[in-house]
């Protein structure tokens, strides 16, 4: 397999994840709508949010952290291994992995669920009277969201080795659709609990849509538990350092909500917001590109293709920054059109709107680094080396606790925004620096040459975004949704135009080679060595 395949292979990929994701997160800000609209930047809002973290913080270590970065290394290697079509040994390691993971997770969230009247006080120390009891009551019900998560996360991990990205890539948005019903449907029914109950179901709905997908690939359910075997010992090793590695962000969301549950009602409703608008183009764009990546990376890493995989390392990296690098801009001149526009109705009120839209200018700022940290933490992992990475992520964590400490109490719930922002930044410097050593460059010339041409297209397109918005605002009346909805499409469709051609005026190899799998259809076909027929989509 030629390197011009891979990097295909790649962007195809990306393409189909980022769509999906895209439609994940759209989904999800319709959420977010109906929870602000329903109850406002408050204290609901605020025990929901916190009585998600824990159950989160559970799944994003055991799981995340370590089956992203572990499980699909391994996984893939059996696959090449494998002959022609025949995989039974790498399901029996799936299986084995599914049942040790399941059994993990079932203890930790009923522990949880048991033991959240001694729990949740940690978590949240500032909350009290009836906050503290609902934010209880939701979480031992959402203990059992990393449960159903768990499982769908392998099942995820079995598909991307396979290549298989587009059902994969539609398990967030039943996710979402899970959460809105109950927003829509229980709390009318139930109260306030049917919230916790759209999480659990939404969980379901994130598991069931890979299971025909996963048959179908020749994956089938049997009592497989070689929990002594080789490779799952190999991945219990590894799984500790992995889990601090790449679970680093959701530590420093653990510290927002512990120092926001002290500020003002409604700080981490306000914190959460701003995270969830700003993580859109990281979903769409780095993350996409990171899941796409990954299992090439680790495909020419254990056929000792180095100089491919940093080829295609670099190559993703460049073109995560050739459409974050143009958001980051476009979303901060826009940040206050953006909150009214997705968020400003029923009882989320005009206060509530400009703490959000200042806090979400703060998280813009590290957004370059945090689209990025996903491809280069896998590109550590992916050859089996995790001190480095688990040192970085340990820095980045203390950075964000001391900042948001000192910053916090003067700034609020922007301080804890801005400490996240510039741990964010240390821990993109630190992985890239050291990476950049480990693989003696990163074709240089050219990524600085290709960064100089973004930049400059980013920064005469944000020109015109600016520009765009006074003569809109002069003949629509901003006092109303449609007005503001107006100048935001405007403004954001005029500096996107503009940006898309000052990168045909530069030529810019990433939108040449972006543009060549574009038309290609929607329904990924990876193109492999002989060896691995049967592992495309």
């Amino acid at each position: 397999m030629n390197n011009g395949k891979a990097n295909g292979r790649v962007v195809s990929a990306a393409l189909i994840i980022g769509i999906a994701s895209l439609g994940s997160r759209l989904v999800g800000l319709l959420r977010e709508r109906a929870l602000t609209t329903a109850f406002g930047a408050g204290d609901t809002f605020d025990a929901f949010v916190a009585a998600f973290r824990l159950p989160d913080l559970i799944f994003n270590f055991v799981v995340v952290g370590a089956m992203s970065a572990a499980f699909i290394p391994l996984f893939t290697e059996k696959l090449v291994a494998s002959k022609q079509g025949k995989h039974e040994e790498a399901f029996d390691f799936a299986l084995s992995v599914l049942h040790l993971v399941l059994l993990v997770i079932a203890v930790l969230s009923g522990l949880y669920a048991i033991f959240a009247d001694s729990l949740v006080p940690l978590i949240a120390p500032g909350f009290g009277g009836e906050k503290l009891t609902q934010t209880i009551q939701l979480t031992r019900i959402m203990a059992l969201q990393p449960i159903l998560l768990a499982v769908s996360f392998v099942l995820s991990g079995v598909l991307n080795s396979f290549k298989r990205f587009v059902v994969y890539a539609i398990a967030p948005i039943m996710y979402n659709l899970g959460i809105i019903f109950g927003v829509l449907v229980l709390v009318p029914m139930i109260g306030l609990m049917g919230l916790a109950w759209g999480v659990v179901l939404g969980a379901g709905l994130h598991m069931l849509v890979q299971l025909p997908s996963v048959i179908k690939v020749g994956m089938r359910w049997r009592p497989v538990m070689h929990w002594a075997g080789e490779d799952v010992r190999k991945l219990r090793r590894m799984i500790l350092p992995r889990m601090f590695g790449l679970a680093g962000q959701q530590v420093n969301l653990l510290i927002v909500t512990i120092i926001g549950s002290t500020l003002a009602a409604g700080s981490i409703t306000v914190f959460h917001l701003a995270n969830n608008v700003q993580s859109l183009p990281i979903g769409v764009f780095g993350i996409a590109f990171a899941q796409a990546a990954f299992p090439t990376l680790a495909e020419q890493v254990a056929r000792g293709r180095m100089a491919a995989f940093r080829d295609t390392l670099t190559r993703s990296f460049r073109y995560i920054l050739f459409f974050v690098v143009p958001a980051s801009g476009f979303f901060f001149l826009l940040r206050s059109q953006i909150i009214r526009v997705l968020f400003g109705a029923g009882r989320f009120d005009w206060e509530d709107t400009i703490l959000t839209y200042e806090t979400f200018g703060l998280l813009l700022i590290s957004l370059f680094a945090q689209a990025t940290i996903p491809l280069l933490a896998r590109a550590f992992y992916v050859r089996q080396n995790t001190a480095i990475p688990v040192a970085i992520s340990l820095l980045s964590i203390a950075t964000n606790l001391v900042l948001a400490l000192l910053l916090a109490p003067s700034m609020g719930v922007q301080g804890l925004a801005l400490a996240f922002s510039v741990a964010a930044i240390v821990q993109l410097v630190a992985l890239l620096g050291i990476l950049h050593w480990q693989l003696d460059g990163f074709n240089d010339r050219v990524v600085i040459f290709s960064m100089i041409k973004i930049a400059l297209a980013a920064v005469l397109a944000g020109a015109v975004v600016q520009g765009l918005k006074y003569p809109v605002a002069a003949v629509v009346d901003m006092q109303r949704f449609w007005g503001v909805f107006l100048q935001l499409t405007v403004a954001m469709t005029g500096g996107i135009v503009t940006y898309f051609g000052l990168c045909v005026l530069f030529k810019c190899d990433e939108l040449s080679v972006i543009r060549r799998y574009l038309p290609r259809r929607l329904k990924l076909v990876a193109e492999t060595e002989p060896e691995l027929e049967g592992l495309e989509d």
